[in-house]
């Protein structure tokens, strides 16, 4: 019975080149992952839509923790520019005078009736612009926090589908290895195998169970992130991930861009420009307050007629101690603060974008010459390894070593492109294309 022949150490995926020369893919790029959590007395749920990641975005948006909270931070900034440089409003005035002295006291009044209009030009739309600004930067904040959401929740989602293909791997290795210890033990009980081979594959195989166990573990952690994450029931949710890499020519116009697709650096200038309007406005907030009042008035004399007539008023502050100084004082700091952070968050948005392109750069290039490198050597090794033990020149340990050097090699390929794929991620975050 040749062991070779029925151990297929070929059966052990490898991740697919994508840059450079092609070689042999055995794993696809595109992982469907189901998820299922069957519980006692239960069937399998239906098939539903899968999951593809303009779904994760959106439900993101709509369902992630960070984005309720975010809608409702939004909710306060607008409630509170409704709420603020409201015009004082208008007075109702009644009033009755009577004298209860001389011959004819207690029976002559006076009725007004009138109202009062106050007016204050400068100070409320000054207070108003300043809420719009402090509104804007909420909502500045409020996008910010969904966009961190939808990239939490992205890279999440790519983390189930490498998870995935990582638990896919170490399977067929485990198949492998227990369909070696089978032969191999009929082998021994034929007299054809020593028993330190034996011993050697049975610890081999273990280790892999082991690693396998790990690998599932893995998975269903990052399944539970993920459905936590887009509020949805983690037994419910099938995924559809394309895990290619954008084009290089897409690579560099994302990072060339100056995130002019960013919500939130658009909201960010919004906010200063505001707050220049409140410092503007505030400028004449030492110009006195008015306040008019006119009404009827109707005279009840004592021995005589009655009359009826009308009274005007006005009222004007005098400037002396409050000028102003406090609101415009406070509307210049506003201004500075929003320049400043709208100069921050610019920074800050393009060192991401920096950050991000350079990482997926340098995995993109180790991922490419790591392939280029170990296809050549990994398809010699494992025809040698086979080759002699077919002739009897090396023996099922060896065998097993070159098929578990292919396993390694395959983890580390799906590490490299679980790294780029990550950076990507980010990169495409930072330009504000996932929205």
């Amino acid at each position: 019975m040749n062991l070779s022949s029925e151990v297929n150490v070929s059966k052990i995926p490898m991740m697919a080149r994508r840059f450079g020369s092609a070689i042999v893919s055995l794993l696809s790029f595109t992982a469907v992952l189901v998820w299922t959590e069957v519980l006692p007395g239960q069937t399998e749920q239906a098939s539903v839509a899968p999951l593809r990641e303009s779904d994760v975005v959106r439900l993101a948006r709509s369902s992630a923790p960070a984005s309720l909270v975010a809608d409702a931070a939004q909710k306060v900034a607008v409630s509170r520019v409704r709420a603020s440089g409201l015009h004082p409003n208008p007075s109702f005035v009644w009033a009755r005078e009577s004298v209860n002295t001389g011959p004819e006291g207690g029976r002559g009044s006076q009725d007004l009736l009138g109202f009062n209009v106050p007016l204050d030009i400068s100070r409320p739309r000054a207070q108003r612009s300043l809420a719009e600004a402090e509104g804007a930067w909420m909502r500045v904040e409020a996008s910010l926090s969904k966009t961190e959401a939808v990239l939490e929740a992205v890279l999440a989602y790519y983390d189930v589908a490498f998870s995935e293909e990582r638990v896919l791997v170490l399977s067929v290795a485990v198949e492998n290895l227990e369909e070696a210890t089978r032969v191999l033990a009929r082998r021994k009980s034929a007299g054809s195998a020593s028993g330190y081979e034996q011993a050697r594959l049975s610890i081999e195989c273990e280790l892999g169970r082991s690693h396998l166990a790990e690998a599932r573990a893995s998975l269903a952690s990052d399944q539970a992130w993920l459905a936590a994450l887009l509020g949805q029931p983690r037994g419910a949710l099938l995924i559809e991930a394309d895990l290619t890499l954008i084009s290089l020519e897409k690579e560099g116009a994302l990072a060339r861009t100056e995130s002019v697709g960013q919500e939130s650096l658009g909201l960010s200038q919004e906010s200063e420009r505001h707050a220049s309007r409140a410092s503007e406005r505030a400028a004449w907030a030492w110009f006195p307050t008015f306040e008019l009042g006119a009404g009827l008035k109707r005279a009840n004399n004592a021995g005589s007629a009655d009359g009826l007539g009308y009274f005007v008023g006005a009222n004007m502050g005098l400037p002396f101690f409050d000028r102003g100084q406090g609101q415009r004082a406070q509307a210049e700091a506003a201004r500075v603060l929003s320049s400043a952070r709208s100069d921050a968050l610019s920074r800050r948005i393009s060192l991401q974008v920096e950050v991000a392109a350079l990482t997926l750069r340098r995995a993109r290039e180790e991922l490419e010459r790591f392939e280029k490198a170990t296809a050549t050597h990994l398809e010699k090794l494992l025809r040698a390894a086979q080759a002699g033990y077919r002739e009897g020149e090396r023996s099922v340990v060896e065998l097993l070593d070159a098929q578990r050097a292919q396993t390694e090699v395959a983890l580390r390929r799906l590490s490299l492109h679980i790294e780029a794929k990550r950076a990507e991620t980010r990169l495409r975050s930072a330009a504000g294309e996932l929205k």
